[in-house]
């Protein structure tokens, strides 16, 4: 994780302070582009079924002379939008009635968002810190704002302005399927955290933590400066899919709905896949938190 540290501390010293168990018939509508749309519904780690694998993480790339400036000037942005809101936490933004993380989990800024967690467990992650999981239509209000936007940016595909124009990587079944399932993720922070305490399980953990992180290809938060939607919430579409509760109230063992797709291709602020049960995991999804006024 190498990579990783470096990426968090330039971060520090730019002084940028803002801070598959199954599946359904029901899909709110197919990824907007690329073949791997429902190829990843199909795969994926979940507590019946065999786990997934991951992508490359590489945060290296947006180290440039011009990108502490720009970052800056996304932070005092939004931080004046954050003032006008007022009641919610410095590292959170008020949509609608209520607040929402920011970045993906951890959302910290310049930090990889977390991956391989299922619906429960991004749901006790956020309760662990006094929130929880965002409703999918809180979620499409922050994405597309008030006139629904189809892209955080506007109504039209721009690829590359949120990371949703990688290239897909082939992942090895065998090794994802030995990621462990007793991992104590409530306590886990950071990316590199949850690869660690993979990876301390044993050669199977770490075999699967290994794969995970050649697979991964999430940028740092911050990054993607124009990825921000009216509500000044970063990365709602690409970077990694992101569980939302379902605001119907789902069924028994699917109460999530998959929302942003990620950084191989992008989806729509109103689309959503809600055809994977409460216990499936994958190497590309991720998590972001809300919590009441």
């Amino acid at each position: 994780m190498e990579t990783l540290g470096r990426t968090a501390a330039w971060v520090a010293a730019a002084g940028v302070m803002l801070v598959a168990s199954g599946c359904s018939s029901a899909d709110e509508g197919a990824p907007a582009t690329g073949w791997h749309a429902d190829a990843s519904a199909e795969v994926g780690v979940d507590a019946q079924a065999e786990p997934e694998p991951m992508v490359e993480t590489s945060a290296e790339g947006w180290v440039e002379a011009q990108a502490e400036a720009s970052l800056e000037a996304a932070a005092e942005s939004s931080l004046e939008a954050q003032v006008e809101a007022g009641a919610c936490p410095a590292e959170m933004v008020l949509v609608g009635s209520v607040c929402m993380d920011r970045y993906e989990a951890p959302n910290k800024l310049g930090e990889l968002p977390l991956v391989m967690l299922h619906f429960d467990e991004a749901e006790s992650w956020c309760a662990h810190r006094g929130k929880r999981l965002c409703f999918d239509d809180e979620w499409t209000l922050a994405c597309g704002g008030p006139d629904a936007l189809a892209y955080p940016y506007g109504d039209t595909l721009d690829p590359g302005v949120c990371n949703d124009d990688q290239v897909w990587k082939q992942y090895n079944q065998t090794l994802l399927n030995g990621w462990p399932w007793t991992l104590a993720t409530d306590e886990i922070e950071t990316l590199g955290e949850l690869l660690d305490a993979a990876r301390a399980t044993g050669a199977t953990g770490k075999a699967a933590a290994d794969h995970v992180e050649a697979l991964y290809q999430g940028t740092a938060a911050g990054v993607k400066i124009g990825c921000v939607g009216p509500a000044a919430v970063f990365d709602l579409t690409g970077n990694v899919e992101e569980w939302t509760r379902r605001r119907d109230g789902g069924e028994t063992s699917f109460h999530g709905n998959l929302k942003g797709r990620y950084w191989a291709e992008s989806r729509t602020c109103q689309q959503g896949v809600k055809t994977h049960g409460d216990t499936f995991r994958f190497y590309e999804i991720g998590f972001r938190c809300c919590r009441e006024l």
